[in-house]
């Protein structure tokens, strides 16, 4: 059966060379807090963590820039937390889906390699129709690439967090990110302009639950 999907592989950068300036002891705290920072966010975007890699993991999604959010919230919080920077290959498209819980196509193999191209702290993604930003997030061109075992130049696109000139972001409560204001939703049905700070509508709800479960306790 032929899906459509999208794969993102997650890299630690130079995770060897820091393996062995600071011991294994210190290497496995940071894949730890690697680990737990991935499964977070992939949980809270609807994204599958299809395998861990040693310092890296690749991630899968259906829905559209369920991967960007995820590995954009990845970088941000990694980014204050971690020693090292994440790197990250971005591709969609169709697959066949293998052995009932496996996928393959050359797809895969464009992520992995953009992956494997993308300096610390860069997310870089393939143009695709399908291969979405969050409303908080916005691509700009990167260039073209060739990738073994590909007949075509590959156009691709750096993933970032929206940014406007001169505008203070204003931060999520719920998943930590700093939003653009300009893009920044409030619960359903709340008109008071300071909530107006979540990434979603998922965050917001997830907000207003957690809101409502504390004042019954109260």
């Amino acid at each position: 059966m032929r899906v459509d999907r999208c794969f993102a592989f997650i890299d630690l950068c130079g995770f060897s060379a820091y393996t062995e300036e600071h011991g294994d002891e210190e290497a496995v705290s940071v894949l730890s807090m690697m680990r737990s920072v991935v499964r977070r966010a992939a949980d809270r975007r609807g994204v599958r963590v299809m395998k861990w890699l040693g310092d890296g993991a690749m991630l899968s999604g259906a829905e559209r820039g369920s991967i960007a959010a995820a590995t954009l919230e990845i970088r941000h919080h990694l980014g204050g937390a971690c020693p090292l920077d994440v790197r990250v290959g971005i591709c969609r498209g169709p697959v066949l889906v293998f052995d009932g819980d496996d996928y393959v196509g050359s797809v895969i193999n464009v992520a992995a390699r953009l992956c494997d191209r993308a300096g610390p702290g860069q997310l870089l993604m393939a143009e695709h129709p399908d291969a979405t930003v969050p409303p908080w997030a916005e691509t700009r061109p990167f260039g073209t690439l060739e990738v073994p075992g590909l007949t075509r130049r590959l156009v691709v696109r750096e993933v970032d967090l929206r940014r406007t000139p001169d505008v203070s972001p204003v931060m999520d409560p719920v998943c930590g990110l700093p939003i653009d204001p300009a893009v920044a939703v409030a619960p359903t049905g709340v008109e008071a302009t300071h909530l107006r700070c979540f990434c979603s509508t998922t965050c917001a709800e997830h907000w207003g639950r957690a809101s409502a479960r504390r004042v019954r306790v109260a």
